[in-house]
């Protein structure tokens, strides 16, 4: 089937969530979603209008080119569909037997303009009726369903399943898809749901709705990753780690930065774990151990050792685990013993290095030589030590059972005292951070104080590819990123109850601008580089004339 009427239902869709109205969620949603979006359609307007789009050089060039009339209109005002923009909209995404679906539904402002929509957007003349509901299928995989009120867009989701057969559970086959003929049913079903079978009766979902945010999300752990514990995998635990584990976020475009705060449910099984051992916090001696001012990347934790023992009991892998370390003469408790949890992975001094490469000549031939621009870096990698003789082993046997493959960590350097474990490319950076000292990274106050962050400076990847290229249109991009990204933080909170939370900041260099405004600009001069960048390419070929393969015979000689 052609793809052009879902494509141009789905551009319909991130249209109106992106510019409809209204911060509360009434729309009926299954329970059982693995994935659920809502959007603050009030505040993400208040942000950034449809009138602004429309006034980006982008957007009016792809109009101009635009011929098909329902589209120019659906780009004048998405409401041109009939949909009702100041009603709640939300998409979802649902496992459903060996397949699943993904949906989009919302309410109607007129019926009859989103059935004239419909008709023009699918090429299809003939709209079905089955009781209240007006239908179109689109080809083999999705559905559009609505009344007089309401709308639901369904599209087939066959590879929710694939971890099927991952795990044993699914006997190789290809994951199952839905016919029109079901997806009719289950979208019929979405206006029906209430009460106890929807995922509003869920306080963790209600409480996510009233934290402050432009967008949010939910995640359902337990339906998508339960099938890790099915198959082979059901004679162990692994179950256990899966149910009643739900990930849900808000996200905010603030003023020169966007902040997604996340929060964490767990089942009391490891909630009592993480009671019983919980993580530390990073310390900003061990960042500032770093041996660079040239950070590009780090990531820490400090994890509990005696925790990890406990994980694998839980899950029911430790016999699996001490069988496998047994035959190389070590088990978990030595790890345990062995290791404090504070790790840290560092990543400097990136530069884009020119490397010559040579290709070996065919058959004895001249080889070909070229040069080319590969990242070059200085990795860290550091964790402390509780026991020393205890981690000794724990190297002696790293090295055993590496053996012959050892010459390929040939560049690794690494050495421990009685404190700390380090290995690095460099044998300088090895030295000087189990040597101690500080060097005050600008950002460790950002980080330190958690348990487990992340930190990428994405002004220096900037600059170190700017310096190497030789692209103007790839330098006009880079130029561009360098005054709109900065950097990115990712931190975790405290654990409390049965959830724990999370932060993740991607700043950017504009502190007085709100971030969706700043992204429309970013995305639409985007946009107009790789179109002139096309432009030229297309302008480099020129039609090569065909070879002349007419064959000229000498006249004819009498005998």
């Amino acid at each position: 089937m052609k793809r052009y009427p879902i494509l141009l239902l789905m551009a319909l869709a991130g249209s109106l969530l992106l510019f409809s109205c209204g911060n509360k969620s009434n729309i009926p949603v299954p329970k059982d979603a693995v994935l659920v979006l809502q959007l603050n359609s009030a505040s993400l307007s208040s942000k950034l209008t449809w009138k602004e789009i429309k006034e980006g050089e982008l957007f009016k060039e792809m109009y101009a080119e635009v011929k098909d009339t329902l589209a120019r209109k659906l780009m004048e005002d998405p409401e041109n569909s009939g949909v009702d923009t100041k009603a709640d909209l939300i998409m979802f995404v649902k496992k459903q037997g060996k397949s699943g679906y993904v949906a989009f539904e919302g309410s109607l402002k007129d019926a009859a303009a989103f059935e004239s929509f419909v008709k023009k957007a699918t090429n299809k003349g003939d709209v079905a009726t089955s009781g209240d509901f007006k239908t179109v299928s689109m080809g083999n995989d999705a559905v559009v369903l609505w009344n007089k009120t309401n709308f639901a867009f369904l599209g087939d989701a066959p590879m929710l399943n694939a971890l099927n057969n991952f795990t044993g559970s699914g006997n190789g086959e290809f994951p199952r898809g839905l016919s029109v003929d079901s997806l009719l049913i289950y979208g019929k079903a979405i206006f029906d749901i209430k009460g106890s079978a929807s995922i509003g009766d869920d306080d963790r979902f209600t409480s996510l709705l009233k934290e402050p945010g432009d967008l949010h999300f939910w995640l359902n752990g337990e339906q998508y990753l339960g099938d890790l514990g099915s198959g082979m995998m059901s004679l162990m635990k692994v179950n256990d780690l899966f149910k009643g584990n739900i990930s849900t976020g808000a996200i905010n475009f603030d003023n020169g930065k966007i902040i997604i705060k996340t929060k964490s449910y767990v089942n009391d099984q490891l909630a009592a774990l993480y009671k019983k051992y919980p993580p530390k916090n990073l310390s900003a001696e061990v960042i500032d151990r770093i041996p660079s001012q040239n950070v590009i990347a780090v990531l820490g934790m400090n994890y509990p050792p005696e925790g990890l023992k406990e994980l694998l009991k839980l899950t029911g892998v430790d016999g699996l685990t001490n069988g496998f370390l047994e035959k190389a003469n070590y088990s978990i408790d030595e790890f345990v013993k062995a290791n404090k949890g504070e790790l840290l992975v560092a990543i400097s001094d990136f530069t884009m290095k020119e490397t010559k490469v040579s290709i070996p000549g065919y058959d004895g031939g001249a080889p070909t030589e070229y040069t080319t621009s590969q990242p070059d870096v200085k990795v860290l990698f550091a964790t402390s030590i509780n026991d020393k003789p205890a981690f000794d082993k724990l190297i002696t046997t790293l090295s055993n059972q590496l053996g012959n493959d050892s010459a390929a960590f040939g560049k690794i350097n690494y050495q421990l005292n009685k404190d700390w474990f380090a290995a690095s490319n460099s044998e300088e950076y090895v030295t000087k951070f189990l040597a101690g000292g500080s060097n005050k990274q600008p950002f460790t106050s950002r980080i330190s104080g958690s348990s487990l962050a992340l930190f990428v400076d994405i002004q220096k990847i900037l600059v170190a590819s700017k310096a190497s290229s030789k692209d103007s249109s790839v330098n006009e991009a880079l130029e561009l990123s360098l005054k709109m990204w900065q950097d990115v933080i990712s931190t975790n909170g405290e654990f409390s109850g049965n959830s724990s939370t999370g932060l993740l900041e991607i700043n950017l260099v504009d502190k007085s601008t709100n971030s969706l405004k700043q992204l429309n600009k970013y995305i639409n001069e985007m946009g107009l580089i790789q179109k002139k960048r096309n432009n030229y390419s297309d302008m480099q070929v020129t039609e090569v004339p065909a070879a002349d393969t007419t064959v000229v015979l000498p006249p004819a000689t009498e005998k």
